[in-house]
Formats: structure tokens, C-alpha cells, sequence
């Protein structure tokens, strides 16, 4: 409100200035005294509450396993991976299990190369590999892990925004990216899974009649700065999270498959007109790639339990793996092949455990650049 009179008299008032023309009082007639307070002693006790409960907040944390230097799995760690494949670079996409079976220390120490790892959790592959063969600056080896399911049923999936980001990524974002990186190298409470949110909606709360549960768990992995990953050791060491993450797997799983027959009888199986259409959109991107003088090499990565009841009885390996690796005329390596890549420790059935994951990718790498050479060698022999 004006400091001035509802109805001021006509004329300038002697002795005052004119309030300025863009504010509704005059700054030089107002006075706003400090209150006499304690600043000092009451700035000190807030810098004290705030550093206790942070440290009580990161001891908590700590004692749940989190670790400092475990980096979160944003959108934006991804596009900062995205932007260094280019060129001969070598690159690991694929969904969880491409992300959590292979040691890009190891691959390194083994083949001199490390890969750019883009795999992302729930996600198909296909998009990513699309986006690859697009890129004309990109010569490089595309490393494709398939999980028939997520595959074979969509080019996206959980976390198909990321090309997105990549494209629209601002300024700020890449600042605040960088200023969040400096400070979870020294907290360790800096977690998707410590926060309130993710807190509550993973709460295992009664649900009522006919809803399904949407839970995932908590925490799955631990990452580096270069999404190297591996799997949260407390699901190896805690026999409870692992059966928890089990149970989640089933739970997912039948909310997404499709409902039985009304007779009762399974779904019918994708038919060969879907898996050809999906085969030969991979293959136009891969031979894009090997065009320009790159390769694709496909990888099943091991599996067990609950998980291989469902995938090989829905994606039997004849009509989904052995085509996709025929019809592309590429590259695989598959799990089921190979007797030192199998007998690994998977404590959720998926995914294998950390120390495991370096043993596993110790194995790998020399079977798949033995192939590489193998492969290209056949095709050059049938004139290709």
C-alpha cells in the first residue's frame, strides 16, 4: 500500500521528496529497524543443527550400506557417457544385465579398450542401437546385451527418455550434473533410494482388493563415474533383500505379462510376422554400422530360477535368439554356449553377484574377440 493520504492536498509538501514512480513508498521515509538478537551465537547454533544431522544423517546411511563415491543413475550420467561414443569407441548397451554382469576394469585390463557403458535397467536395447547406427561420427563396436523379454517386446521401456535428455540437456543441467558429482564422491546419503519419495513408494503397504503391487526394490547397484556397475553387496550378503528382490521380480513379471486364455491355457505366443519385423529393424541398424567399418556383437547374459522357467518357455532360444544372431549375421555369445560362462552366483536370479560379475567378464572377453575375427572372416569368404 501508498504511504500517501487517500486524498492528498493539491501541490508539492514542502521539506519531502517525491516517492519514486516505480515503488509504492519512498525507501528514504522508511525505516526498518533490526531487531537487537544474538546474530552470532544463533548463526553458530544453526551451522551446528545442520552439521549434526547431516552427520547423523550420512552415519545412518552408512550403517545401511551405502558407500560415498556410489553415483546416481540419472538421465544426465548417461548423456555424459553418450557424448564419448563416438568415433572406434566401444560401447556396451543392453538392460540390467549387460549393465551389472561386465567389469569395465576388467574388460580394460583384457582387451585394452574400456567400453562406454549405456546399458540401462528395464530398457530395450534397440533404441539405443538405432541411435548409434544414426550417428555417422560413430566406427565403433557395439556390445548388444539381450533380454528376450525386454527385446522383443518394445524399442523402449523404463528409461527410454534419456535420448531426450541428451538432446534438450541445458546449461544449468550440465552444471548442477557436475556440482552433484563432487558432492556424492563425499556423501554417501546422496542416493535415489535415501530419499523420502522413494521411501514411500516403496513402503510395503496392505493394498486393496485388485490393486497390483508396484514395488521395486530399494537399491540394486552401485555405480562409478563412468557407470561402471556392479551389484549392492547387501543383496549377495542379506538372504532377506534377496528374497525381497525375488518376490518383486515375480510380482513384476505377472503384471506385465499377458492374462491366460479364458479356458485357462497360456497366451498365444508372439507370432513370426512380430519377431521378423523386429529382427529386420536390428538388422538395418546393424548393417549401417558395419558399413561404415564397425561391428555388433550379441550377448544373453546368465539366468536362473523364476527367470528361466519364463524367458525360455516365452522366448524359446529357436525362435527369438538363434534368428536374431543368423538373420544379422552377427556375433553371439549366449550363455547356454559356453561352460565358462556358466555355474556363476546370481542371488535374485538375474543378475550376478559383484565379485562374480569380474569373474564372468574375465571369461567373456576372450570368447568375444575370438568371434569378432571368426565372423568377419566367414562373411568375407561368402563375398560380403
Amino acid at each position: 500500500m501508498s504511504d500517501a493520504p487517500s486524498n492528498p492536498p493539491s501541490g508539492p509538501r514542502e521539506g519531502l521528496k517525491p516517492a519514486h514512480p516505480l515503488s509504492f513508498f519512498d525507501p528514504e521515509r522508511v525505516e526498518r529497524p533490526t531487531p537487537v538478537r544474538p546474530w552470532r551465537a544463533m548463526i553458530f547454533a544453526a551451522a551446528a543443527a545442520t552439521a549434526i544431522l547431516t552427520l547423523g544423517w550420512e552415519i545412518y546411511w552408512r550403517g545401511e550400506g551405502l558407500i560415498a563415491g556410489d553415483f546416481k543413475n540419472t538421465a544426465a550420467l548417461w548423456a555424459q557417457e553418450r557424448r564419448k561414443a563416438t568415433g572406434d569407441r566401444t560401447v556396451m548397451i543392453g538392460s540390467s544385465r549387460a549393465f551389472f554382469d561386465t567389469d569395465l576394469d576388467i574388460w580394460e585390463e583384457l582387451a585394452g579398450v574400456r567400453p562406454v557403458q549405456l546399458s540401462l535397467e528395464g530398457t530395450s536395447p534397440r533404441m539405443f542401437l538405432k541411435d548409434l547406427a544414426d550417428d555417422e561420427e560413430f566406427t565403433g563396436t557395439v556390445l548388444v546385451g539381450v533380454t528376450a523379454g525386454l527385446f522383443f517386446t518394445g524399442e523402449g521401456g523404463l528409461r527410454a527418455d534419456v535420448l531426450d535428455y541428451v538432446n534438450d540437456e541445458s546449461l544449468s543441467q550440465r552444471a548442477d550434473h557436475f556440482l552433484s558429482l563432487q558432492l556424492e564422491r563425499v556423501f554417501a546419503f546422496i542416493d535415489e533410494s535415501t530419499r523420502p519419495k522413494k521411501q514411500l513408494y516403496d513402503a510395503r503397504l496392505p493394498l486393496r482388493d485388485g490393486m497390483k503391487g508396484r514395488f521395486f526394490p530399494r537399491k540394486l547397484a552401485i555405480l562409478e563415474a563412468d557407470r561402471n556397475t556392479e551389484m549392492w553387496a547387501r543383496l549377495e550378503e542379506d538372504e532377506a533383500k534377496a528374497e525381497q528382490a525375488k518376490e518383486i521380480w515375480v510380482g513384476m513379471a505377472r503384471r506385465f505379462t499377458p492374462p491366460p486364455n479364458p479356458d485357462g491355457s497360456p497366451p498365444p505366443p508372439m507370432p513370426d510376422e512380430a519377431i521378423n519385423a523386429v529382427i529386420a529393424g536390428v538388422k538395418a541398424n546393424v548393417d549401417k554400422i558395419r558399413a561404415r567399418g564397425g561391428e555388433v556383437v550379441f550377448l544373453r547374459f546368465p539366468y536362473e530360477g523364476f527367470y528361466q522357467q519364463l524367458e525360455d518357455t516365452a522366448f524359446p532360444r529357436a525362435r527369438f535368439w538363434d534368428r536374431l544372431v543368423e538373420q544379422t549375421d552377427s556375433v553371439g555369445v549366449s550363455f547356454h554356449d559356453y561352460p565358462q560362462l556358466q555355474g556363476y552366483e546370481l542371488p535374485e536370479w538375474s543378475h550376478l553377484a559383484p565379485r562374480e560379475a569380474e569373474r564372468y567378464t574375465r571369461a567373456l572377453v576372450p570368447i568375444v574377440y575370438a568371434e569378432i575375427p571368426r565372423k568377419a572372416a566367414a562373411r568375407a569368404g561368402r563375398g560380403e
